[in-house]
């Protein structure tokens, strides 16, 4: 039982915030605020390919297929899809309005038939030694494929060529769909050695079909222009 008296005193009600911690409260939203405005100013970074655009770049062809064990596709077909898909990441790039002094795949072997007596075949540059393996920007290129690569930039009066290296299938765990992916690399051909290098992947699909090809080709362009 509580006595009545001086000894305690009963509080009703929600208390009130004393002034120096609601301005520490204010102070506290304004400074969070000051922030959040802060990061939608800050410029997003370049895709990697973007300071390139106004060069002139040779796309080569898409170089190798890793061996598909899921069924997507198989060596019988590996032709007609290469150059679907390389048809498909020259039109991805060029229909934003990017890459306008670049010369795409079929550019390239164009240029190689009408020039078959010194230069290499396109489709086979020599790019084995860089599959599988970590490669660095600043890296050396192999020499066979330095090799055979200069003869094509020469063509196209430039120094750099992207390169799609391996085309590859992977099976998403614990689901029914797939999706491809490339790896690519950026490099300077009469440096002899890597600008860039980067991997993309298409939307997943549960068989091979025409939309696979045009969202890694997508991707491709996201590289130089973000979607």
């Amino acid at each position: 039982m509580l006595a009545f008296g001086h000894s305690h005193n009963i509080e009703a009600g929600p208390r009130m915030l004393r002034p120096p911690r609601l301005a520490t409260v204010l102070l506290a939203c304004a400074a969070t605020a000051a922030t959040t405005a802060a990061a939608a100013q800050r410029p997003k970074p370049l895709p990697p390919l973007a300071p390139y655009v106004a060069e002139r770049i040779i796309v080569l062809p898409v170089q190798l297929m890793r061996p598909d064990s899921g069924g997507w596709l198989d060596a019988a077909r590996w032709g007609a899809f290469r150059k679907e898909l390389d048809d498909s990441i020259g039109s991805a790039i060029t229909e934003r309005g990017l890459g306008k002094k670049w010369a795409y795949a079929a550019d390239v072997v164009k240029s190689a038939k009408r020039n078959a007596a010194y230069t290499s075949d396109p489709y086979s540059l020599g790019v084995q030694p860089m599959r599988g393996v970590p490669l660095k920007t600043g890296d050396k290129l192999p020499t066979l494929f330095n090799s055979n690569l200069r003869t094509l930039i020469a063509l196209g009066d430039t120094r750099y060529a992207l390169v799609p290296i391996e085309l590859a299938f992977f099976s998403i765990k614990d689901s029914n769909q797939r999706l491809a992916a490339l790896r690519l690399a950026l490099v300077d051909g009469r440096g002899g050695v890597y600008v860039w290098v980067g991997d993309v992947r298409s939307d997943p699909a549960t068989t091979l079909t025409p939309a696979v090809i045009s969202s890694l080709a997508a991707r491709v362009a996201d590289l130089v222009q973000a979607p």
